[in-house]
């Protein structure tokens, strides 16, 4: 790395010290490959002999690919960069690039929708709890549904400010495929006046179609707990689904302290409550404890809070929620229909509050299950007697 840098000045040799020191001990094979491939490696190396100070910004300035996010959790995970909520800043950055490259014409409005309006609760989203990569894409997802439907009003020949009912029923007849996410644009638009005139009807939130039938449920649980074929994080991750009804993104997110024991049961606090855990998957957890994450190019690494239970590469960030999903996948363990399934089993034996209370699901999504189980469950429970 020293030659690596060699083009660098004393005093940024000094700034990569640490990140120098905790290669040093890395895994000889991973840091041989690192620095010869000259993708992160050679990144850093522009960096530090330019002259530039290693900040999120000088980072923020390059592009925002693989390379540059597995650099910058490096540079994180040794405490060369103070951590941040990373989704959101790659929602900034976006914002800014995409808006840059828009017609001069359209500027204005998206740029005054998506800082002022996304971004805006965005931050205050994240403010208040977790703000993740799935919020991220949905967000961006919002706002690419008001560029695509700018294009689509340019090919009419007409724009915002000359929006009628008739543009709008003509181009929802057109299919977009993110309805939801113009609704909330154009509601925007009446909000500020910046059009009139305009009644849109919001599709209503659809309930939950796909479930699994109670033998496979029970047979996919009982495989998740005994099968040691299955990888281990599998098997634990598939069984918190089908138990507890837990998203995986937020199962990813779990840390290794929130597992505990007493003298009589194992216990796994969710969201703010200890759930008592079945011995079987007690033991499984604790094996995953002592075994630790994949291997990481770096052995010893400055994480400046509890270790995650599924750490991902570097161990200062956790698994990648797609990998975990496409894990589940390729063995056979739905993910969606098993917690549809999970959350049906509960709120039938659970009062929703306890529900909301217990594994952190919004109270408004807990009462909306209860009256979805009161009605068309109950129906289908006795329906099949």
């Amino acid at each position: 790395m020293t030659e690596l840098l060699g083009g660098a000045d004393a005093s940024a040799l000094a700034r990569v010290q640490p990140l120098i020191a905790a290669l040093a001990t890395a895994h000889p094979d991973s840091v041989g490959h690192w620095v010869a491939d000259r993708t992160s490696a050679g990144i850093l190396a522009d960096l530090a002999t330019s002259g530039a100070e290693l900040t999120h910004e000088e980072l923020d300035k390059l592009p925002q690919n693989g390379r540059t996010h597995y650099l910058r959790e490096l540079l994180v995970a040794v405490g060369l960069l103070p951590r941040r909520n990373e989704s959101l800043a790659q929602l900034q950055l976006w914002v800014d690039r995409t808006v840059a490259a828009l017609p001069a014409p359209h500027q204005t409005l998206i740029r005054a929708y998506a800082e002022w309006y996304i971004v805006r609760r965005a931050r205050q989203r994240a403010a208040r709890g977790p703000f993740r990569p799935t919020a991220d894409r949905s967000n961006r997802s919002r706002i690419q549904a008001a560029i695509n439907f700018l294009a689509w009003l340019d090919s009419a020949g007409t724009s915002a400010a000359e929006l009628t009912q008739h543009h709008i029923d003509t181009y929802l007849d057109t299919r977009p495929s993110n309805i939801a996410a113009l609704l909330t644009f154009v509601s925007w638009m009446l909000d500020r006046r910046i059009i009139t005139d305009i009644e849109i009807t919001r599709p209503k939130d659809g309930l939950p179609q796909r479930f699994q039938d109670h033998d496979e449920h029970t047979a996919q649980l009982r495989r998740c707990l005994i099968d040691d074929s299955l990888p281990l994080e599998i098997r634990i991750i598939g069984a918190l689904i089908r138990l507890y009804a837990i998203p995986a993104v937020r199962i990813v997110e779990l840390t290794a302290d929130r597992f505990c024991r007493d003298e009589t049961y194992a216990y796994l606090v969710i969201d703010q409550n200890p759930v008592v855990l079945p011995p079987s998957l007690a033991q499984l957890i604790e094996a995953q404890i002592d075994k630790g994450g994949p291997s990481s190019m770096l052995r010893n690494q400055n994480l400046d809070g509890p270790r995650y239970l599924f750490p991902g590469r570097p161990a200062s960030r956790h698994r990648n929620v797609h990998s975990v999903l496409r894990g589940l996948s390729q063995h056979g363990l739905a993910t969606l229909t098993a917690r549809n399934t999970a959350m049906i089993t509960n709120v039938l034996e659970l009062d929703a509050v306890v529900v909301s209370d217990l594994y952190g699901v919004a109270p408004q999504t807990a009462h909306k299950w209860a009256q979805y189980v009161q009605a068309s469950w109950a129906a289908y429970l006795s329906a099949g007697r």
